[in-house]
């Protein structure tokens, strides 16, 4: 189709979800009014379904819809993506309170539970941060060592979230901070972070807190299509000590190149991730970009400047998302003066081994 013969802008893309937050978000994307409220995070090139049940905004919820020329709504994404469709989902996520302690599912409880080939890997890319009634902002991530599958299943029968909370191990979390969250392994984001989110393309979730921000969950909400029983198998229990978990799990940055246009570098955790990619790109000159993989999502988070591809320019600034098919072979970034132009780049797994 012609439309994948340039790259694609999309339309705005709330998503409801039951926890607030959104004033950073609106901040980071230049919309006003900036309030937290119940449509927390932007999804970004999304071929995905919200799985919202009855609080659902309507049937679409969730899908990209793509951005014509002259701004105005375009057609879905998902009805012009064809051959190029990519296993991945890219959000914004802006949090004003600590989300439920979860997990998601990896592939093989994806395909054993739930029918799917999609498990929910996925990473948090810290873009901002505040403090909210004067706390800090934080992450919770991974069982502490000796927490028993009876001891969490209790704290949830009694719902005492001081007692789940303290059973994970809670970091500190400043911008710039990247981290790499398996499927099974336990979480909740606090509050006070926006973040960039790369997962597999999937929104299922166990949540074992029975409210959120004021919002009462259901069954549904906490247990998705299965039963408690099940739902709780999803938890990996295994504890580590949260030096351990940091070093296996913390995204570092690895060169890959670097000109004097700015600096290309793969984000990485010890412990491999074979479902997406994701590389940053620094730019504070003219800058030749060869992707090496068939397609991609730019996710554009500080800065501004244009892309040029062929015979079209477009203008980027903070918060734009495109997507580059295999029809193009090669982008040019130009930054305006000032601040460097900050691009993620997002693969999908069968694209790019690296």
């Amino acid at each position: 189709m012609q439309l994948l013969d340039t790259p694609i802008f999309f339309q705005p893309n709330r998503v409801w979800r039951c926890y607030t937050g959104g004033a950073l978000l609106d901040r980071l994307l230049g919309r006003t009014p900036q309030m937290d409220g119940y449509l927390p995070e932007e999804w970004l090139a999304s071929l995905t379904h919200a799985e919202n049940a009855e609080h659902t905004q309507g049937p679409e919820e969730g899908l990209s819809r793509v951005r014509t020329s002259d701004g105005s709504p375009g057609p879905l994404f998902r009805d012009i993506i064809g051959d190029e469709h990519m296993a991945v989902l890219c959000k914004f996520l802006d949090s004003a309170v600590r989300l439920p302690i979860q997990c998601h599912p990896d592939r093989t409880f994806a395909r054993q539970h739930y029918r799917s080939e999609r498990g929910k890997t996925e990473s948090w890319l810290v873009l901002g941060t505040r403090v909210i009634d004067g706390m800090d902002p934080y992450l919770l991530i991974g069982f502490k060592p000796g927490v028993s599958r009876e001891e969490f299943a209790n704290a949830v029968r009694t719902q005492d979230s001081p007692a789940l909370a303290g059973m994970l191990h809670r970091f500190p979390v400043r911008p710039g901070d990247c981290w790499l969250i398996p499927g099974r392994v336990p979480h909740a984001i606090g509050p006070g972070v926006l973040m960039l989110e790369v997962q597999e393309p999937s929104d299922w979730v166990v949540q074992v807190e029975r409210t959120c921000a004021g919002t009462a969950l259901s069954d549904r909400d906490c247990w998705g299509p299965l039963d408690p029983a099940t739902a709780m198998d999803c938890f990996d229990y295994t504890g580590s000590p949260a030096e351990s978990m940091h070093a296996q799990l913390a995204m570092r940055p690895r060169p890959r190149s670097r000109s004097a246009g700015g600096t290309h570098e793969h984000l990485e955790a010890k412990e491999r991730c074979e479902v997406f990619h994701i590389d940053l790109l620094r730019l504070t000159g003219a800058y030749r970009y060869t992707p090496d993989a068939p397609r991609h999502i730019g996710i554009v988070t500080g800065g501004s400047g244009h892309l040029i591809a062929g015979d079209r320019r477009e203008r980027l600034v903070s918060g734009d998302t495109y997507f580059s098919s295999s029809r193009i072979p090669v982008l040019e970034f130009v930054p305006d003066s000032g601040d460097a132009l900050c691009i993620y780049v997002v693969t999908d797994g069968a694209d790019n081994p690296k």
